[in-house]
């Protein structure tokens, strides 16, 4: 039905438009050309453009259900077609691709959750490697020229080495070729879990990376940032036939961060003297015999010690302190007193006992597994140079193609005020440096 408020709104459109007087005739023609132009509009059908921005500016409750339900369809059929793994092995490879290509990388190694056995490592292309131990031995290498320079800071003694050396050493040995040939796939993908406010993705290999191999590896579980895809962290369980597990976990990584090269500087550090070499005439030679050091197992040890700090010449009257407390407990020792070392501020001395006691401060009870240790043994008196024993027993231990990896130890058998001759069996764990 035709709208009669309409038609005097035309009206009044036509009068407003018209600035002079139009005869009647003329008036009701144009009337009528205009209602026939807005009758072919109205009962035009729309386009399919019109129709659609019609539809969605004016969309029915149903409708916009419908809609929503058809987007929610959407996702879950995109996540079917492509799988959580699959976004989580991209995530991977953006990390190992990473590793690959990175100019610097630094990070830590805890050896069995123990902070104070811990390794900082740092690298810098080209061919640059160093590795710093918490017990007090250093190691700097550029194998592009071959050199390795090797520090023992609590005797303030130094050791040059050549290329084969540096190569088994720090290149080999050094975890940073290992992460930097990561492969661009993982074998298992681990789950999800949130560290510090991040979220990481584990993954895990079933072999040690290209290029390094781990003996007795049992797994290597790699954590990546989801956010950055990069390295959080690595966990490595390692078991060798029936030796303990043991646990080795690389944390704080840094890949490209700025380093300052003088950590890598090869000129030995003021104060520092050298490690005489091996031969006939050398002071090293004359201060401790042929000291051949030994590689081999190391049993477990259960111990009660007593922290020190200070100087070594204090052991003595620790050794008495702990020696009279297990009398107070009607405890006898387990074999003879030891020291362990890794630096005037931090050392320790006692007696092994049988396990399962319990001991209240300043003493402690310490657990030492089993493992692999290098030995050498001193007969006679101990002498006047400490450092002359230490110095040809590490040079020994690395000639060997092997890796200090815990704190020097001193056991002592008679001693000079007792009869018998007294005897030092000099102890340090070591690893395979290749």
């Amino acid at each position: 039905m035709p709208d009669e408020n309409a038609n005097d709104e035309m009206d009044e459109l036509i009068r407003r438009r018209t600035q002079m007087e139009m005869p009647v005739e003329v008036e009701e023609r144009l009337r009528g050309r205009l209602m026939e132009f807005r009758t072919k509009v109205e009962q035009r059908r729309p386009g399919r453009l019109r129709t659609l921005a019609y539809s969605l500016i004016h969309l029915p409750p149903a409708r916009v259900m419908a809609i929503a339900a058809a987007f929610v369809a959407m996702v879950a059929v995109g996540l079917v077609l492509i799988p959580w793994e699959s976004r989580a092995s991209r995530v991977f490879a953006a990390a190992a691709a990473q590793l690959r290509s990175s100019q610097s990388l630094e990070y830590t190694i805890v050896l069995n959750a123990e902070p104070y056995v811990a390794i900082d490592f740092s690298y810098l292309a080209p061919g640059y490697g160093r590795f710093s131990c918490s017990w007090g031995i250093e190691a700097r290498a550029d194998t592009n020229a071959g050199k390795q320079l090797i520090l023992m800071h609590a005797t303030r003694q130094y050791l040059i080495e050549g290329r084969k050396q540096a190569e088994s050493l720090v290149n080999t040995e050094d975890i940073a070729e290992q992460l930097r040939s990561l492969p661009p796939l993982a074998d298992e993908v681990l789950g999800e879990q949130w560290a510090g406010g991040k979220k990481l993705i584990g993954y895990r290999l079933s072999k040690a990376p290209p290029n390094g191999g781990i003996a007795g590896l049992k797994s290597l579980d790699i954590w990546v940032d989801a956010g950055t895809r990069e390295a959080n962290h690595v966990d490595i369980t390692v078991q060798e036939g029936d030796q303990p597990v043991h646990q080795m976990h690389i944390q704080n990584i840094r890949v490209n961060s700025p380093i300052d090269r003088s950590l890598f500087d090869l000129t030995p550090p003021a104060g520092y003297t050298a490690i005489a070499k091996s031969g006939p005439d050398s002071q090293a030679q004359t201060d401790t015999g042929a000291l051949p050091v030994k590689i081999g197992h190391a049993d477990a040890l259960v111990a009660v010690v007593v922290p020190m700090k200070g100087s070594y010449q204090q052991t003595s009257a620790a050794l008495q302190s702990v020696e009279g407390y297990l009398k107070t407990l009607g405890i006898t020792p387990a074999g003879a007193p030891f020291g362990r070392y890794w630096s005037e501020q931090h050392w320790e001395a006692g007696y092994p006992v049988a396990a399962g006691i319990q001991v209240k401060a300043p003493y402690q009870l310490i657990s030492l597994p089993a493992g692999l240790a290098a030995s050498a043994v001193v007969k006679g008196p101990w002498g006047k140079d400490s450092d002359a024993h230490w110095g040809a027993f590490v040079k020994s231990v690395i000639e060997q193609g092997y890796l200090p990896t815990g704190p020097a130890m001193e056991i002592w058998s008679g001693g000079d005020a007792k009869q018998g001759t007294p005897s030092t069996e000099m102890r340090m764990p070591v690893a395979k440096a290749n």
